[in-house]
């Protein structure tokens, strides 16, 4: 079930489905969902986040996912 577009920075399960700059020939769309971080961009609108997935260089844009839940912060003891 998706669950709700991320409102602030953090690492969450989600799937890419739309990428963003993609190289002809290259498939970065996401068969699973995959832990993927949110960075706040400093801009507005759309452009106020940009997530990064593991091994796929440009940062793509918070719409090109299906979103599933945050991960918890990793809390040292």
């Amino acid at each position: 079930m998706p669950h709700p577009t991320p409102t602030e920075e953090g690492f969450y399960w989600a799937k890419l489905v739309h990428p963003r700059r993609m190289p002809e020939g290259e498939d970065w769309a996401s068969v699973n969902y995959e832990v993927v971080q949110v960075s706040d961009n400093n801009g507005t609108g759309e452009d106020q986040w940009r997530v990064y997935v593991a091994g796929i260089e440009p940062g793509q844009m918070i719409d090109a996912f299906i979103w599933g839940p945050r991960v918890p912060d990793f809390k040292s003891q």
